[in-house]
């Protein structure tokens, strides 16, 4: 958390491009001393290239994770202003949304759900919350307080006897239903 909040602190103070240049530090570090990190993204982006990955490629892998997770900071503390939104199928969205029924959306660890969230901010009508493993919203509330402890979310644990309840709850409150669908839980492993 101090890591944390001193990264927090550089971002928004000496602005984007200073948290940039701490974040190859960071990707490099993740990178030489991380080999269970170098293992997994080595596998993937072996499949994903179709061909043996190397160091500069780890390297930028690491890089635009962190990079993702870096412009959460902004997206967080409401810095809309550094970001350009560029939103395709709104209206099929609106119109969708416009009988009271939610949407259930699937993503990957690609980008980020934090922009779905910006956006609700920047329109008020639109309501988000977010499908997880209930250890992984615990590690997310607590980095969230520890930037910015207005930013509230709403988290759905998964593994209770009432999570799908919940889900089918927001879904008919009309709420943006949120759940990263490339994990498994605890050590399983999946390999298409």
């Amino acid at each position: 958390m101090l890591m944390l909040r001193l990264m927090t602190w550089i971002s928004l103070r000496l602005g984007r491009r200073a948290g940039r240049i701490i974040l190859h530090f960071i990707a490099a570090y993740f990178l030489l001393f991380s080999p269970r990190s170098r293992r997994a993204s080595r596998d993937y982006l072996n499949r994903a290239l179709g061909r043996a990955a190397g160091w500069p490629d780890l390297y930028r892998h690491f890089y635009s994770f962190a990079s993702t997770i870096h412009d959460r900071l902004y997206l967080i503390n409401r810095r809309f202003d550094l970001f350009e939104f560029d939103i395709h199928g709104a209206d099929q969205l609106h119109a969708l949304l416009a009988d009271g029924r939610g949407m259930f959306l699937l993503g990957a660890h690609l980008g980020s759900f934090e922009v779905m969230r910006a956006i609700s901010k920047l329109q008020p009508a639109l309501h988000v919350a977010m499908v997880m493993h209930e250890a992984n919203a615990q590690k997310i509330t607590a980095m969230l307080a520890a930037i910015n402890p207005e930013a509230k979310q709403d988290i759905i644990g998964l593994g209770k006897i009432d999570s799908m309840l919940t889900v089918s709850a927001r879904l008919d409150q009309g709420y943006l239903v949120g759940m990263l669908a490339d994990r498994t839980p605890g050590t399983i492993r999946c390999i298409p």
